[in-house]
């Protein structure tokens, strides 16, 4: 009898290794979620510039802080943390369908898509537009932009915006040896931005804005 058992007891520890095995591989495979926290805290920190042509609008930059992660592994270089060392980028396209005006007040919405990338090799720079989009898309949101410029002097005001932002999906990233992943689908978040813009063209209109702002959590 002892011998029966003993041959079942062998026959079923493969089993149990394999079942072992499986579930410690699950347990590493899944990523760390970042970006993520409770209603109303700061998840995202970036600074950006947007771009109009006539009503086309786009919106590019960098993250500098996220949530979960250390600050100086968002920059491939410790003590250089600019564009062109940035390793999370963002680009956004809207079009800008409402527009309204009250004295020096000009008030805008323009709906679209944002998307954050991931660069293991940080080539970020303001003059090319595209690469902030030449990363691995991490992250993509719909999202609806509303801006208000305050005209301060012919060509040139001051800028307040908030873009209501809902995930549409993630990808994970893997980052010194750990994969994460920047939040998850359906989350609802909210980006206030405050800068300056300068117009460049009347007819048809055209103008630059530089910004910096954050990103915080909604309630679902």
């Amino acid at each position: 009898m002892k011998r029966y058992v003993h041959l079942a007891l062998l026959a079923l520890t493969p089993v149990m290794v394999a079942v072992l095995l499986c579930s410690t591989t699950t347990v590493e495979a899944k990523p760390l979620v970042v970006g993520n926290a409770q209603h109303g805290e700061n998840v995202l920190e970036l600074v950006g510039r947007s771009e109009q042509d006539g009503s086309a609008v786009t919106h590019f930059g960098y993250l500098t802080r996220i949530r979960g992660l250390t600050d100086d592994l968002l920059f491939s270089h410790p003590s250089i943390r600019t564009q062109a060392t940035a390793r999370f980028t963002f680009f956004a396209s809207t079009t800008v369908t409402a527009r309204h005006e009250l004295g020096n007040i000009i008030a805008t919405a323009a709906p679209g898509t944002l998307t954050i990338y991931f660069n293991e090799t940080p080539s970020g720079d303001f003059n090319t537009p595209g690469s902030f989009a030449a990363g691995t898309p991490i992250a993509t949101f719909s999202a609806r932009f509303h801006n208000v410029l305050n005209v301060q002097a012919t060509n040139a005001g001051i800028i307040s915006g908030v873009a209501d932002l809902i995930q549409l999906g993630s990808d994970s990233f893997m980052l010194d040896g750990v994969r994460y992943r920047l939040g998850y689908r359906h989350l609802r978040e909210r980006l206030s931005a405050n800068g300056q813009g300068t117009r460049t063209q009347v007819e048809p209109p055209k103008s630059f804005f530089l910004w910096g702002g954050n990103v915080v959590i909604l309630r679902p």
